[in-house]
């Protein structure tokens, strides 16, 4: 699937799952519960995207507003967008890492769901090639060289069916008790490790019962061979892993949808996405074991409660209501200011006017009328300084009515 990534995550995920089951010591609980403890694990991962989506919520309205003041200049739109992302320190790509990580960890599970045996029971692997090898013809399990030779150029059967081979082996181990024993009695006593095959075979056994779904086994694939006309118990499985994808892709959507501005053709996109990734879930769900489809179901119902928990901690709605009120806050405080400083203006102009006006007014009455008092002393300084200056006096009678006696 990536390149063996799978099969080396398998390893670690395996052990988890194997120590659970012993815990719980059902199947499907424990697949439940090692889905939570992923979604656990990848957690912080999860919260840094969410931390993303409400940074950009955040950045919403002033980009809107670049949207309306560029919609016509497309290169200087973009890059007054770039420029205020840039500034603010949001990542556009940033929150696509929590999503690869947890597609990497999603095969790796789907790894240990093929291998139960391995992981679950923890045999040895010369116990399950033994017991594969017991069924091999019946169930036409291994059959590497002639798929080979009709198709060297393309992936045979086998290879695609290697992720299969122990949840076959699971299903037919019931019917042909007889051939795994007599099989896993030829192994050394080193190899079986003092644990008879009846033993071996029993652990088998009680591994395959808890695939028991209402009468069907879940280690078949919903979608059979007979189409339509095999329609069955597993179907429900499916529809339920729908059902769920499409209720997580539509709770997530509408978070996104309230915090973000949706831009020309995004609607559209959006729409697909919420028909076209519950419709993949579908066919997968479909064409793989039911067993998986339960892993499926599982981790789209903790998704959904993992979407409700996020928005609750980084509410990109809230964060974008805060944003607009701040700006609708600055843009008052603003026009306060504008309108604080027009008036100042107009104070100080008007100040301006009077004091022209006041200014005009002693000049004219400077020549006959009303005088103010005049201080004496000051009077004969000022004479003294004229004739100093070789000027005549400019002295003024006294606006008092007096007559000067100097």
């Amino acid at each position: 699937m990536l390149f063996g990534l799978e099969k080396i995550l398998a390893i670690p995920l395996g052990y988890l799952l194997w120590l659970i089951y012993r815990l719980v010591g059902n199947y499907f609980v424990a697949i439940f519960l090692l889905t939570l403890l992923v979604r656990a694990a990848t957690f912080p991962l999860a919260l840094k995207s969410q931390k993303m989506q409400a940074d950009r919520a955040r950045l919403a309205p002033r980009l809107e507003r670049i949207q309306k003041k560029y919609a016509q200049d497309k290169k200087k739109l973009q890059e007054k967008q770039m420029a205020l992302y840039e500034k603010e320190g949001v990542s556009l790509t940033g929150g696509c890492l929590p999503t690869i990580v947890q597609m990497i960890v999603l095969f790796g599970i789907i790894a240990v769901i093929y291998a139960p045996l391995t992981h679950l029971t923890r045999l040895p692997k010369e116990v399950v090639s033994s017991s594969l090898s017991a069924v091999a013809q019946k169930t036409q399990i291994v059959n590497e060289k002639e798929e080979e030779i009709k198709e060297p150029n393309k992936l045979s059967k086998t290879d695609r069916s290697g992720y299969y081979k122990e949840l076959r082996l699971l299903m037919v181990a019931k019917h042909n008790k007889s051939e795994i024993v007599a099989s896993l009695s030829q192994l050394t006593d080193e190899v079986r490790k003092g644990v008879s095959a009846e033993e071996y075979y029993s652990k088998i056994i009680s591994v395959s019962e808890d695939f028991n779904f209402f009468g069907k086994t879940l280690l078949e694939n919903p979608w059979n061979k007979k189409g339509f006309a095999g329609i069955n118990i597993l179907w429900v499985i499916p529809l339920i892993s729908w059902l769920t994808a499409f209720a997580s892709s539509m709770i997530s959507m509408k978070f996104m949808n309230m915090a973000q501005s949706v831009q020309p053709g995004q609607g559209c996109q959006n729409n697909s996405m919420l028909i076209v990734m519950p419709l993949f879930s579908l066919f997968i769900a479909f064409t793989v074991p039911g067993a998986v489809g339960i892993y499926w179901i599982s981790s789209n119902l903790i998704a959904v409660v993992q979407t409700i928990i996020l928005n609750n901690i980084y509410n990109p709605v809230k964060i974008r209501a805060q944003a607009e009120k701040e700006y609708e806050e600055r843009r008052r405080q603003k026009l306060e200011d504008k309108k604080r400083l027009a008036a100042a203006r107009a104070r100080e102009n008007a100040d301006l006017n009077a004091a022209n006006q006041k200014s005009g007014g002693k000049t004219k009455a400077k020549k006959p009328s009303a005088k103010k008092p005049v201080n004496k002393e000051q009077n004969e300084q000022n004479v003294n300084a004229d004739k100093q200056n070789g000027e005549p006096s400019k002295e003024e009678p006294p606006e008092t009515g007096e007559p000067d006696n100097a």
